[in-house]
């Protein structure tokens, strides 16, 4: 079962069919735009009310460029699930450490968004149409979904 909520599925849906997820559009549908910037040794995304950029929700978020590119793709899918599941408790500015936790926020809302990211970017149903496909192993789904192994791995239940 999904954490994404049936609204934002409805948006975002087919997005999630081909390989890999397009975060970036994802971001666009929901009304935000994603930067890369140098967020300092440590931080690894920044969700960030601010109208200056011009996204139509009035927020932007930041990943770390120093981070490896499918680590910037977690950490974008993270803090979309915090504008989408949190958006009432983010006040003007979230900001995650490379452990994905934010002064302020529960280690409960923490997983939420983790788990958002995971949905979003490996869904299940997608990686049985790559497995249908013949695209076999952590390896190669990891690279097909541009996630790491560990983080696939993780989805699958394997241990890390």
């Amino acid at each position: 079962m999904s954490i994404i909520p049936s609204e934002i599925l409805a948006v975002i849906g087919p997005r999630l069919r081909s390989s890999p997820v397009d975060v970036n559009a994802i971001a666009s549908d929901l009304g935000l735009g994603i930067y890369e910037s140098n967020l300092g040794n440590g931080i690894s995304g920044v969700l960030v009310r601010e109208p200056a950029y011009g996204s139509p929700s009035g927020f932007v978020i930041f990943v770390n460029r120093d981070e490896p590119y499918v680590r910037q793709r977690f950490t974008a899918a993270h803090e979309i699930g915090h504008f989408v599941l949190h958006r009432e408790r983010i006040g003007q500015r979230v900001e995650d450490n490379y452990l994905l936790r934010a002064q302020g926020l529960s280690n409960t809302l923490e997983s939420q968004a983790n788990r958002f990211a995971a949905d979003i970017l490996m869904p299940y149903e997608l990686i049985q149409t790559l497995v249908d496909q013949g695209i076999n192993g952590i390896d190669a789904l990891a690279n097909s979904l541009q996630v790491s192994q560990i983080a696939l791995a993780i989805r699958l239940g394997h241990p890390t």
